[in-house]
């Protein structure tokens, strides 16, 4: 027997339509809103979801909330060729079935033999007392994206012995076998990755919970969201297994788990009989910043492990109040980065894309502190070598208010401070401990209100919503610069 649906499910639809027909206009135009980062054409963005690469474009699609803050969560879809600009597509699913009537929630791309494309993602269901259920679903496109369809649930509800929190499937394919690793949690409130086998992406069946050699994972927070299992090959050689998930729950400690909600990584060996991870290198968050979570890496790119290409959401959970809903739209994504392993250490930088659109040029040398006048320009990078053994350096963004944005790299780590910038919610200092160096290698991408630094060719990197004060921008580079370039987008 078919359950009912989202009783309000023509009245939800047409609401979309209205909101994004009222304000889009007004997002686009938002001097906040990003030309190089894929955000919402209206209301609130999330989770990137169904990352696909196939026959030379990348299908990106995220959680979506047209209606915000009204909670209703859509899947919505854009396509690049370049990773850099994106063609918005419209909707592709909305909770208005019995089985996703609370939200569609997050979920992984496949492609399928013959091309076709398939999705699956988690339906949140809750009744009137607020009791959960959740549901693995799947729906299809047969024409690139162009209409889907939704299928069947495949897995009905959470295993014994886990809550309802139980979502975000992420399917991929090792030895011509199919997996999915799902994000759970415990009857313990304790969070967990869940495995399943299929031997056609149709019927499911559970494998097991994923253990560790390392016991701090274990217990490390409430709930596990949005994992997602990679190969990548290191520089010894070696194929190795990435586990990046996002943990709830954790305490700050000191420099690290400083956001509301985290996203890290382990490295290691997981034995699929047994479904234990042999772990390499422990938990080491991702991101360095005031805003990063829940990553995706595009399926159909690096199927040798020579790299990976990860999208995250340049956001946190429960920090929507920005300056920019002022002009109803908030977060966005962040730009894609490359990953690579080096002695089981992930490197995270800007896909290679962005050099055709910022190939950054020398700067000419001046004395007291590179400056580079950058009136009216939202968009621009800035990338360099300073040597730091004897004093720091300082790189800071000046807008119509003052110092907006100060970054220090010093002879121990490198730091950021949104201080004098229009959004400060979540906290505004962030600061990693690196190798001791002599010299630092940084590059830094500002697009509107989206800040990324990466550190020593992507050692660490530091996503954060920095808002500036009009269109004054002064970008100073003090302390002993051994190289500089940079590059501004024409407006």
């Amino acid at each position: 027997m078919t359950k009912p649906g989202r009783p309000d499910a023509a009245e939800l639809l047409a609401a979309a339509e209205q909101a994004y027909a009222t304000y889009h206009e007004q997002v686009r135009t938002d001097p906040d809103y990003p030309a190089l980062h894929l955000a919402p054409p209206v209301g609130r963005l999330n989770d990137p979801n169904g990352l696909i690469y196939k026959d030379g474009v990348y299908y990106a699609f995220y959680q979506y909330s047209p209606v915000h803050p009204t909670r209703a969560v859509f899947w919505r879809q854009a396509t690049s060729t370049d990773l850099t600009h994106w063609e918005d597509r419209g909707t592709t699913i909305a909770p208005t079935d019995w089985f996703d009537k609370n939200g569609c929630y997050s979920g992984s791309g496949f492609v399928g033999e013959g091309g076709t494309l398939e999705f699956f993602y988690t339906g949140n269901v809750k009744d009137e007392q607020g009791n959960r259920e959740a549901y693995q679903v799947l729906f299809t496109s047969e024409d690139d994206g162009a209409t889907f369809t939704k299928q069947q649930v495949l897995i009905d509800g959470p295993e014994a012995g886990y809550t309802a929190h139980y979502r975000d499937p992420h399917v991929f394919e090792r030895d011509g076998h199919f997996y999915a690793v799902i994000g759970a949690q415990r009857e313990d409130e304790t969070g967990a990755v869940v495995l399943y086998r299929s031997t056609d992406r149709r019927t499911w069946v559970f494998a097991g919970e994923i253990s560790f050699t390392d016991p701090v994972l274990a217990d490390m927070g409430y709930m596990y969201e949005c994992p997602g299992l990679i190969q990548l090959r290191d520089t010894d050689g070696q194929l190795k297994d990435v586990l990046i998930f996002s943990p709830q729950g954790m305490e700050a400690d000191g420099e690290k788990y400083n956001n509301i909600f985290q996203t890290g990584y382990l490295v290691g060996t997981l034995n699929f009989d047994t479904l234990l991870f042999t772990v390499e290198t422990p938990f080491t968050e991702l991101d360095s910043g005031t805003e990063f979570y829940a990553p995706q890496c595009f399926h159909g790119v690096g199927a040798d492990g020579s790299h990976a290409v990860l999208q995250g959401w340049l956001g946190n959970a429960d920090q929507d109040d920005q300056p920019s809903w002022e002009n109803h739209w908030v977060h966005m994504q962040t730009y894609p980065r490359t990953l690579t392993l080096r002695g089981g250490q992930l490197l995270q930088n800007p896909v290679r894309q962005l050099d055709s659109i910022l190939d950054p040029t020398p700067v000419t040398p001046a004395s007291g502190g590179e400056v580079v006048e950058a009136k009216d320009a939202r968009v621009f990078r800035l990338r360099g070598t300073v040597r730091v053994a004897e004093t720091p350096a300082h790189i800071t963004v000046e807008d119509a208010a003052g110092q907006a944005l100060d970054i220090t790299l010093d002879a121990t780590g490198a730091a950021l401070s949104r201080a004098g910038s229009r959004y400060t919610v979540g906290g505004t200092d962030r600061r990693r401990t690196l190798g001791e160096a002599a010299e630092r290698t940084f590059d830094l991408l500002i697009d509107a209100s989206a800040t990324e630094f990466f550190v020593d060719g992507g050692t660490t990197a530091f996503a954060s919503r920095v808002y500036f004060t009009g269109s004054k921008r002064t970008v100073r580079v003090q302390g002993a610069v051994l190289s500089l370039e940079f590059a501004r987008r024409a407006e």
